[in-house]
């Protein structure tokens, strides 16, 4: 029955119980097919079921760590717990990194129901149009995955409660855990809030893809700082609560790393906030009408020409109402209808044409004392130009904001790192 380790001396102690494999998974309910890798060394129990295993052989929890029997002298003298053969503790730590490699794959399934909302919500928006149906369907994804995680961060937490772990080595595995939660919660935090916009939509409408990069960036941005800051206030609670335990060169190196992110979340925020300012800046003074080029005319005779031209309106319409042709007017009304009459700076008529170019958007000039001269006139081309100049604006926009929260990043690495 001398073992050298932990799956022989399981499956010794199981034979000499007069136990199958069956019977014994069904006391640890795990599966038969688990007991078999523990006995093949092809894995090992979690740290929470070693005390049961150990109870249930009447053995000690060291001894089953050890893979090995202690002599009856050496039961005899009672060792202090924190007193572990090297052997052991080879053993126990070895099952801290198989734990902790567990939670680290669930985690990553985590992170991927959170990658699948996102993917979803683009796809109803930008695939169905339905922008607010797919923040909603993300944001579903987006809880599974929190409650996924609070139920792993549990479970691994629960796992070395009873496992007779030093106090310092149950510390340092639960911050290695909490390490890891966060950065899947990140990653939540910022795809919920890269979804958020979705819901400034119309109810069956979809929202553009530079508008989308660029609310989005905004409010996972907006997202991330939040996180932060709450993240803050949760770590001091949990040391206040004795979750997990610092030692004095750590604690040190906590407060001097939250010092540095507090610091990093303001200069950001301020940065993010200042940019913000100047784009609506720019979008309220240069909007798609403000930057429209047109054609200039410098006399009457062309100018009415051009609108008097029979030119239908594109398909894809434009914002304004679409013009009648005569023909399509009641009777007795006539060209009367489409007749425009442009007035000078006295109110004098300078210009009548019919409006039969139903391209036309807007017309720009300045009344003069008797003119109106030069003419511009934009039509539903020169909006479409002007509405993907200011598109490109947005993702201009939206790339600098990216930009701006990865150089804060990579400094706070950097600061970190030192």
């Amino acid at each position: 029955m001398e073992k050298k380790t932990i799956g022989g001396f399981i499956a010794a102690l199981r034979k000499a119980n007069g136990m199958t494999q069956k019977e014994l998974a069904e006391q640890l309910h795990v599966s038969d097919k688990t007991v078999s890798r523990w006995e093949r060394d092809d894995g090992a129990p979690d740290l929470a079921v070693v005390p049961v295993l150990a109870e249930i052989f009447g053995v000690t929890c060291d001894e089953l760590l050890r893979g090995e029997r202690k002599p009856p002298a050496a039961r005899a003298e009672t060792a202090e717990p924190s007193e572990i053969a090297p052997k052991a503790e080879k053993q126990r730590q070895r099952l801290l990194k198989l734990t902790l490699s567990q939670y680290k794959n669930r985690t990553c399934i985590a992170m991927g129901v959170s990658v699948t909302g996102v993917i979803a919500a683009l796809i109803c928006d930008l695939a169905f149009l339905k922008a607010v149906l797919g923040f909603f369907l993300g944001a579903i994804f987006f809880a599974a995955s929190i409650v996924c995680q609070a139920v792993f961060i549990n479970k691994a937490f629960f796992s070395v409660e009873d496992a007779g772990l030093e106090e310092n080595v149950r510390s340092g595995f639960k911050r290695s855990v909490i390490r890891l939660a966060e950065r899947s919660i990140r990653l939540t935090a910022a795809f919920l809030g890269f979804t958020l916009p979705l819901l400034l939509a119309d109810a069956n409408m979809g929202l553009a893809l530079d508008s989308v990069l660029l609310w989005g960036s905004v409010g996972a941005a907006g997202f991330l700082l939040v996180y932060a800051v709450v993240l803050y206030f949760l770590h001091a609670s949990f040391l206040r609560k004795g979750v997990y335990a610092l030692s004095e060169k750590e604690t040190a190196v906590y407060y001097r790393n939250h010092k540095l992110k507090r610091s990093c979340a303001i200069v950001l925020a301020v940065i993010l906030a200042v940019t913000f300012v100047g784009h609506q800046f720019a979008t309220s003074i240069w909007g798609p009408y403000s930057i429209m080029k047109g054609t200039t005319f410098a006399d009457y005779d062309s100018f009415i020409q051009y609108m008097q031209q029979d030119i239908p309106a594109d398909s894809d319409g434009h914002a304004g109402e679409p013009k009648q042709s005569a023909a399509q007017l009641p009777d007795g009304i006539g060209e009367e209808a489409l007749t425009r009459r442009l007035e000078d700076s006295n109110g004098n008529v300078v210009c009548e044409y019919i409006d039969r170019n139903e391209s036309v958007v807007s017309l720009r000039y300045t009344p003069k004392d008797g003119t109106i001269l030069p003419i511009t006139v934009c039509t539903e081309e020169d909006l479409r130009a002007a509405q993907q100049t200011a598109a490109a604006r947005h993702v201009l926009f939206g790339a600098a904001y990216c930009l701006e929260c990865l150089i804060v990043i990579l400094i706070y690495i950097r600061k970190r790192a030192k």
